[in-house]
């Protein structure tokens, strides 16, 4: 059985750096992080798509395309997730990049033994102290410091990002987490948008200042829309 998706988009220019991508959203995640933008897939509520008309999709747009991408929603947690890919690599020959929030080092480790994987976004919410509040449940940090060690020494493409969203995070967090990611690789920090947020008190949130961020962490990459 397939992992369930939630969404499915075809194509994005914005999913894979340099690609043309299309995206599948996995439904489903143990975190409930206050600032998420994707409550249905998060919660459940979502409608399941049909696996075969996706790939049926996926076969017409092949030609087009320069990549899949699994987000969600959190694909490591469903144990399909393996089959999954595989099938889709069978059926398409495209490269696979992973979206994920990291608490499965297990289901990562075994994605890169079998190459799987070409490429992965890993979203570290923050200090390792402020970890359960910015994912809203008790989050155990030795899973994610494994899977950012993994994915350190692991040689594929790997993005570490962090959403910055004012309510909950100080600008020392920031100089920590530069600290804590800067023999990791890429890192990027990403703007905060209020709006249709998991936490109905961020949904008139404070927006990041651009300006600031690119003063306060220079050389970093500041990503998103004021």
């Amino acid at each position: 059985m397939a992992v369930p998706i939630g969404a499915f988009l075809n194509p994005s220019f914005l999913d894979w750096d340099g690609r043309v991508s299309a995206v599948l959203f996995c439904i489903g995640c143990p975190f409930r992080c206050p600032f998420c933008h994707n409550a249905r897939l998060v919660l459940g509520g979502a409608r399941p798509r049909s696996f075969n008309r996706i790939l049926s999709s996926l076969r017409k747009t092949t030609g087009f395309l320069d990549g899949l991408v699994l987000s969600g929603g959190e694909p490591a947690m469903h144990s399909s997730l393996p089959e999954t890919i595989r099938t889709l690599r069978e059926e398409t020959g495209l490269p696979v990049k992973l979206d994920t929030n990291g608490l499965y080092p297990e289901m990562l480790a075994a994605l890169l033994e079998e190459k799987l994987i070409d490429a992965v976004a890993m979203d570290v919410k923050g200090p390792m102290e402020s970890y359960s509040l910015l994912a809203g449940v008790r989050v155990d940090t030795n899973r994610i410091r494994r899977s950012m060690d993994l994915l350190t020494r692991s040689g594929a493409e790997v993005l570490f990002r962090t959403t910055y969203v004012p309510d909950l995070m100080t600008e020392r967090d920031l100089l920590e987490m530069r600290l804590m990611m800067q023999d990791r690789g890429r890192w990027v920090v990403q703007l905060f948008r209020p709006g249709v947020t998991l936490a109905k008190e961020l949904r008139q949130g404070r927006k990041p200042d651009p300006d600031r961020l690119r003063a306060l962490l220079p050389g970093v990459e500041i990503r998103g829309r004021e």
